[in-house]
């Protein structure tokens, strides 16, 4: 059959050059037939030559996700089955990733499958569909991801659409999940993400390792999961702020005894006068768009300011960004100038990423959406 062309401008050949898996509609010179939002293209310079072949969508600023370089068309089927091996055999046995039995199976654009993403959690996958061509392809990829994990069964969600069924049997109630001895119900069906922030399980065992004795605080508490963590670090009083009552119902049950308050997280951080030993600040994504960068960088700073003012001397504060248009520079750069406007002495201990399981590929920056900071607050500068 013959396939459907997307021509490229002159002089936007260079990314895909580069390896890199988006083209953005601007790229775009003129569409050669009538490919739907779910078709398999061809790649092509002005001259004709094949460059590349991938995922259409014509409704979409990133108008392709590429799949194959080169001029030879790929047998798609094959090529899925390949890179799921890839990703699972890169995970499998890692020692970074030893006592959990929930983690990242595929990535994404890191993995070589843009448009697909794949947690499991125990024996039950949650999968992510971002494109149209994955849309397309869920049950076989459910059947090949069902072979290849022995996974009881598996949860569907596609953007825009409620989440569903996929293969086997998921669970009503929430999915129990061990992670560095640390015991956690997951939602799969109604929570946010995939159903639980895997992201975050280094730093969470970080603020296990620092919570001894310590007063904590754990901000945009989710379900529970840094809250858990300094329970088990032993700190001596746990505090979680989080406005859903959804996410705050997991959360009794994932940190028991710890103080749970329900409210808006810049409210409790200006009436609440306590101050906390270990703070972690891990909100949702404030900039969704890069035209939303100047109003995510006053709130972050806004934010930052905020939780300096409740970290007793000497204390560490994790504080986060997963907003991927905010780039690691202009964050370090608004935590810098929140400890300014504080006027407290605040020191970088280190860097705070994604774990293993969330590799970012040289070629996709862009993937590297979660950055931290590990602050160590001192007195009045």
């Amino acid at each position: 059959m013959s396939r459907a062309s997307v021509v490229l401008r002159r002089g936007r050949e260079r990314s895909v050059a580069l390896g890199h898996p988006w083209l953005l509609s601007g790229s775009v010179l003129r569409v050669d037939g009538e490919p739907g939002p779910d078709h398999f293209v061809a790649v092509r310079n002005e001259g004709g030559e094949v460059l590349a072949w991938g995922d259409y969508d014509p409704g979409a600023q990133l108008r392709v996700r590429i799949l194959s370089f080169g001029k030879d068309e790929p047998h798609v089927g094959e090529l899925l089955a390949a890179r799921l091996e890839a990703a699972a055999a890169r995970r499998r046995g890692h020692p970074l990733l030893a006592g959990t039995n929930a983690l990242r199976l595929v990535n994404a654009e890191a993995d070589d499958l843009p448009g697909l993403t794949v947690d499991r959690y125990a024996d039950v996958l949650s999968i992510r569909i971002g494109t149209p061509g994955m849309a397309a392809r869920s049950d076989e990829l459910g059947e090949r991801l069902r072979r290849l994990t022995g996974a009881d069964g598996s949860w569907v969600r596609s953007e825009g659409a409620p989440g569903r069924p996929g293969f086997g049997a998921v669970p009503e109630e929430p999915v129990e999940i061990v992670e560095s001895e640390r015991r956690y119900f997951v939602d799969l069906r109604h929570g946010q993400k995939t159903g639980f922030y895997l992201d975050q399980r280094d730093a969470r065992d970080l603020f296990a390792t620092l919570a001894s004795g310590a007063r904590a605080l754990d901000l945009f508490a989710h379900t529970g999961g840094f809250a858990r963590s300094a329970q088990q670090g032993g700190a001596g009083l746990v505090v979680a702020v989080e406005s859903s009552e959804q996410a705050m119902a997991l959360a009794r049950r994932n940190a028991p005894g710890a103080e749970l308050v329900a409210a808006d997280v810049n409210e409790f951080l200006r009436t609440d006068t306590r101050l906390f030993d270990l703070i972690c600040v891990d909100p949702p994504p404030f900039a969704k768009r890069k035209r939303d960068v100047p109003a995510a960088s006053r709130a972050y700073k806004d934010l930052n300011l905020r939780a300096l003012a409740r970290a007793a001397q000497g204390a560490h504060v994790l504080t986060f960004s997963c907003s991927h248009h905010v780039e690691p520079d202009l964050f370090r750069k608004l935590v810098f100038a929140a400890a300014l406007d504080a006027k407290r002495e605040v020191q970088v201990l280190a860097e705070l990423r994604a774990p293993v399981d969330h590799p970012v590929s040289i070629r996709h920056p862009q993937g590297e959406y979660l950055k931290g900071l590990l602050l160590r607050v001192g007195g009045a500068a």
